[in-house]
This record gives C-alpha cells, structure tokens and sequence, in this order.
C-alpha cells in the first residue's frame, strides 16, 4: 500500500512540474517575446474542432475533402493539453497545388508542426479520396490518428455509432490494401481492427479481416484467450499456438520457422492427441486491461483498456508451458525434412517423403509421388507384392525386424493414402516380414463391424493353415475359404476386399501356429470343445480330407488338450454331414456366404469361438502374446515349469529320438507330445533364436544350442557383474 501511495504522489508530482513549466513559458513568452532560435509555445485557440463523418465533404484552404473522416477546426486537446496532431487546423496556412509525394522527415508527423508546402501536399491527398499509392507514408499515418482518437476516445464516451463505426472499419480495410505493404501501418491498422471488434463487437461472430499472426495484436487476442476462460471452452489448436506466438517469452525453433504451414498442421495434431477438443484454462480473479499501444502520439505510450467481466489469461504460465512443449516436439519431427529443403533438397523427392511425419504425408508434395508410386505397385486391383517395394514406394529403407510397432505404423501411413495391405496388424492380428510379400490394394476402411470382420478373418487363417498342411492352397480351396465368410450385409465391399487381400496373402505366404499355446491354455472345456468342432471343419471344407491335414489338425488339438483320436472323429462327422463330404472338389462360387453343409455348425457357438480365434491370430508371436515370460539370466529354464524341464533335461541326453520313445516320454510326464515340443522350441526361440527339437520320426535334438544357452546362464552366474 504505502509502495502504491509513493508511486501515484511521484506521477502528481511529475504532472505538476510539467504543467508549471509549460505555464512559465507561455508567461516568459508574453513578457519579453520568445530567445533567439527557440520555439514558440502557444496554448490552443480557436474554435473547437468538429468532426466529419463519411457523408459529409468539409472544404480547407481551398482543398474538398470527399469521404470526410477528419477533425477539422481551431482546438481539438490531446492529453497534454496540446492539439491534438491529426486536427486539421483551419487557422494554419497551406499551399495549394502540392504533390502528396512531398516527404515528412518526422516519424511522428503533426499537422501543426507541418511546414505549409506538407500541409499542402496532405489536402491535396485527403481530396484525391486517399488512394494514391505513392503518397508518404506520413500523411497516412496523419489520417490514421484521426481514425484512432474517434474510436478509442470518443467511441468510449459513447459518442460514435455502430453505423459510423462500421464506415471507419471500411476505410481502415480499403487503406489497409493500398498501404499495407509498409509493415509500420500494416501492423497497428491490424491492431486497431482488432481492437475494434474486441470493444464493440459480437464475441462469437469474429470477422474475417481481424488477423492475430501479427504481433502488433498481442493485447486484443488477450480477450480471446478471456473468453475462452470465462466460459470454460476449449481452446482450438490455432488459439494455442497464437497464443505461443505471440508471447513475448516464447519463441518457435528454426524448423517450425522454415515450414510454418506444415508445422501448424503437425502442432493441431498432436495438439489434439494430447488435449482432445482443446484445453480448458480455468478463469483468474484478475480483470482484463488492454494497454493499446497507439500510433498517435497523443493517445500517450499506452492507452489501457478495461474489459469487464472477463478475466486476464496471460498471467497464466502453466498451460502455456504445456503448449510450448508440444511446439517443441512437432519442430523436431519436422528437423530432418526441413534441413533437407535448407539445403536445397526437393520436396517431391522419395527422401523427403521419408523425413516427413506420418500425419502430413498426405497433404505435403511427397506425398502426391508416394501415392503415385504406391498405385504403380498394384494398379486398379488387388497384386501381391514385395515388402521391400512398398518401402521403396514409401521412401523409406527396409527395416531389419517387422515388430508390432513397425507394422502399425505401416499400415497406418498406406492408410494415409488410402491403401491397405494384408496382413494388417491391426484388424488381421498378423505382421508381414520385411523381406517377404504384401497384398496391396485400395481403396481401404477400417471395418464397421470389428467382431464379424475379426471372426471372418481368423477363420480364413485357420482354413489357409490346414489346407497349406497338405501342401500349397489351391483356387478351389481357396474358394472353400471364402465360403466360410458371413453374408448377412454385416461386411461392406471394402471389408470383403480387405478379408479378400488376406486370403490371398495367406494363401501364398505359409503359415505357422506360433503362439497358440499361451491362449489355448486358459479356455475352458466347452470353449475347447467348440474350437476342435471348428478345426474339423475347417480340414474338411473342401469335401477331401489330406493325411497332412489330419496330422495338422491332430496337433491342435494336443494344444487344446483334446484327444489326437476325437480329431479324426470330428474330421469324419464334419466329411460326412455334407453332400459333398468325399467326391470330386467343385466350384465354389465366388461370393462371400456361410455355407452351413460345410462347416456343420450352429451360428451361436461359431460366434462363441469367434473371440478365442481372435485371441489365437492376434498372438502370431512373442510381442503380442508371449507363450512364456523372459528367461531370468541367473536360472535360463526359469520360464518352464516342472514337467517341461524334465522334458528338456531327457532329451538332452542324445541328438535323436524315435518318436515312439517320445510319446512314451510325454506319457509318463503327462505332456500333450505336440503341444510340449511346441513350448520347448519357444523356450529356445526366446533364449536363442532357434528352435530346439526338429518335429518328425525321428525327432531331431540340437544339443549344441542347449549346452549355448544352458551355459551362458551358468557363466552369467559364476561371473556376476561387478
């Protein structure tokens, strides 16, 4: 208090000084006339000055004024107490016949400070309805501070209406295009527009010329921010990021400074990653104040503008700092491609495409060549292709190891384009290799029914697994496949497109059952009951049931914990339930329909394994669904339990094993025999790398890898770290 109280006595005093030596000086004046080379100072007299508005043509000096929007009289004070510099003083003489292209060398040109040549050449521009664009830029500067005083000092004392309002706003934009090219006027017109509409316009109807990119317009995008706060929306990415901008604390890296457009784009993606809709910053107790930093000088350094009933959102640090962090983060994905254009680098180019993040990929100029590139590869159909030119096509270099990530992503940035490609991790459950094929295709949606689409395309795999048993899928069953799928308008043309794509993939590309055990395990004895149905059905889709299939199907059924037996059992009622059950393969139509002869089970318990078929094709492998924990580096047969160790340790005692001494051994452990091979050969996937046992008759043991692994535990425990 006592701080305030010093302060407002030190602004009186200062007031008081001046005012006493501006009065000295007009009395010295008036007594002994004014020194030799000083300036004469004279107190306004006259009669007072009278504005005219646009309809109204005031004539000076011999000079019409068309379009009006000036003061033009005697006296016309400013806070000093002085004329105001844009009063048209009738009382000053002028020169007729002056060209507006005469220069003012004053930043702050004042009419009354104007030799008669200038004042001269400023009627004489004033008459020309202002519109020379050679004019000096003074003498727009000069008009402008008319402007200004008319709507922040007399439009606060109510003395200007909306209509005349609207007719100064008009003039402002119609100036602003002749003499917007001067980044002075450019700035503070666009700050008096602003201003403008902040003071007396609707709040939710922003018009289109008012531009708060220009710094010029920090304080009145305050009160966006305000009403933003006070009404508790959210802030739209464009607002953040301006309210960024414009902060003078902040500032934007170099990479967001090259490519603006591509990183607003960027910054409203991951701005809505982050907050959604927008963040909502709460209201502070403090009221709003605009400081209008004028450019009349006889506005003073800053003319404050109170905004009742809307809060001050700028002393607010923390969502600031928010939004500053993820600036940051969108110029540093942006870093390489900008560095690339720096250096002269074309945007177009295959590399670009790749420097470029995902999320623009679409919209920038590489990614016109990408989509080209991609539609070379398949045309205006379906095509198998290799992974390596889906890279290229991307301009991206070929990843060493395809793991859940990289295949999201991959399918993520052909979905840019609108490709799709099988297999598609995320709606197939299964990842292509890097170095193998892709059915690639467009256009491509995600599906409308992910239940009935993830149950169609776990039964295409199930069916290309055991039909590729008995050696490559023929068309013929390949169109058994397809007959499995629903037909009930659950599935729209795209979708059967991408279950389509994913046949053919399947159908060249074998397949393995990694990491069906891990899901098998915990279902129940009606669900695995169910899955064995299934299985049978599918070995017989075709109406001829091959050894190989059967073997195939006797396998999964060790995983289910069925009996090998109960397999041929199911095989031969699935055979013989149909029409078809053992003559000659016929065509199946092309189309997608459940043919209920074929598979032989009721619609509610194939929807019933449709979960744990989705469960078993989204864990391919050790990322999404790890059969067994990590090994710990101290104990590497930690991840087996009991009976599987003993397993091992058997086994490890000689390179072969007739499989009839197998089965014995699994016997006596009670150890499905295909199922525990199987873990064995995950344990050694995951310790090595490799698999452990060669399945067969005999069954082939790698002891070499063993005694690696086994060993490489006990070094780990005879040399700990230090």
């Amino acid at each position: 208090m006592e701080l305030f109280l010093l302060i407002l006595a030190i602004f009186f005093l200062y007031k008081g000084v001046r005012a006493l030596r501006r009065h000295s000086a007009v009395r010295k004046q008036g007594k002994d006339g004014p020194a030799p080379g000083a300036v004469r100072v004279e107190l306004p007299r006259g009669a007072p000055a009278q504005w005219f508005s646009a309809d109204k043509t005031p004539e000076v000096n011999g000079y019409t004024i068309p379009g009006g929007l000036v003061y033009v009289g005697g006296k016309l004070l400013d806070y000093t107490g002085f004329n105001d510099p844009c009063l048209i003083n009738t009382d000053l003489k002028a020169e007729p016949g002056v060209s507006p292209h005469e220069t003012v060398e004053d930043s702050f040109p004042d009419y009354g400070k104007l030799s008669p040549g200038q004042r001269g050449a400023y009627l004489s521009w004033l008459s020309g309805r202002r519109s020379d664009p050679s004019a000096d830029i003074a003498y727009v500067f000069l008009f402008f501070y008319g402007l200004e005083r008319r709507l922040l000092v007399d439009g606060q004392r109510r003395l200007v209406s909306p209509e005349e309002r609207g007719e100064i706003v008009r003039e402002l934009l119609r100036l602003l295009a002749i003499y917007g090219e001067n980044r002075g006027f450019r700035g503070y017109c666009r700050n008096l527009l602003a201003v403008e509409w902040v003071l007396y316009g609707k709040p939710d109807e922003q018009p289109p010329y008012v531009d708060f990119s220009d710094r010029y317009c920090a304080e009145p995008f305050a009160a966006v921010l305000a009403r933003y706060a006070a009404a508790e929306m959210p802030i739209p990415p464009d607002t953040a990021l301006q309210w960024l901008i414009l902060n003078p604390e902040q500032g934007l890296k170099t990479a967001a400074r090259r490519c603006p457009d591509l990183f607003r784009k960027l910054f409203a993606v991951r701005y809505r990653e982050k907050f959604g809709d927008g963040m909502i910053i709460r209201s502070t107790k403090t009221s709003l104040t605009l400081t209008y930093k004028a450019a009349s000088p006889s506005l003073g350094d800053g003319l404050r503008l109170r905004i009742p009933g809307l809060p001050n959102p700028f002393i607010l640090k923390s969502p600031l700092k928010k939004i500053a962090a993820i600036a940051g983060r969108c110029a540093d994905e942006l870093e390489a491609y900008c560095r690339h254009i720096a250096k002269g680098g074309s945007p177009e180019a295959p590399g670009a495409a790749a420097l470029l993040p995902r999320d623009l990929l679409a919209e920038a100029p590489a990614g016109e060549g990408v989509r080209e590139r991609l539609a070379r590869l398949c045309g205006r159909e379906m095509r198998l292709v290799e992974a390596e030119a889906v890279f290229g096509a991307l301009g991206r270099p070929v990843p060493p190891k395809m793991d859940l990530k990289r295949s999201e992503e991959l399918a993520e940035t052909l979905e840019t384009f609108g490709f799709g490609m099988a297999p598609d991790v995320r709606i197939h459950g299964l990842r292509p290799s890097p170095r193998g094929k892709i059915a690639l295709f467009s256009p491509f949606v995600r599906p409308s029914s992910p239940a009935e689409f993830a149950l169609a395309a776990a039964l295409i795999r199930l069916g290309s697994l055991t039909a590729q048993a008995a050696g490559g899928v023929s068309e013929e069953e390949m169109n058994a496949i397809r007959s499995f799928l629903p037909e009930k308008g659950t599935l729209s043309g795209e979708e059967k497109a991408s279950l389509e794509a994913l046949l053919l993939w399947c159908s060249s590309v074998p397949q393995t059952a990694a990491g069906l055990r891990g899901v098998l395990d915990p279902l129940s004895p009606d669900e695995k009951a169910a899955m064995g149905r299934v299985l049978a059905s599918v070995a017989s889709a075709d109406g001829r049931v091959d050894p190989a299939e059967v073997r195939q199907v006797e396998k999964l059924y060790a995983y289910l914990g069925l009996e090998r037996d109960q397999a041929a059992r199911n095989i031969h009622a699935a055979v013989t339930g149909t029409s078809r059950a053992v003559q000659a393969r016929q065509p199946v139509p092309e189309t997608f329909s459940l043919d209920m002869d074929l598979i032989r089970l009721r619609e509610e318990e194939t929807r019933r394994v449709g979960g744990i078929l989705r469960k078993i094709f989204s864990s391919e492998d050790e990322e999404s669904a790890e059969p067994l924990p990590a090994p710990d580096p101290a104990d590497p047969l930690s991840p087996l339990d009991e009976g599987h160790r003993k397993l091992l340790q058997t086994l490890l005692r000689r390179e072969t094993w007739r499989r009839e001494e197998y089965l014995s051994l699994c016997d006596k452990l009670s150890l499905p025999p295909d199922g525990a091979l199987e873990i064995v050969n995950e344990w050694a996937f995951a310790a090595a790398g490799a698999p452990l046992a060669e399945d067969g008759d005999p069954i082939y043991i790698d002891i070499p890898l063993a005694e690696e692994v086994l060993s490489n535990g006990k070094q780990k425990n005879e040399n700990p770290a230090p």
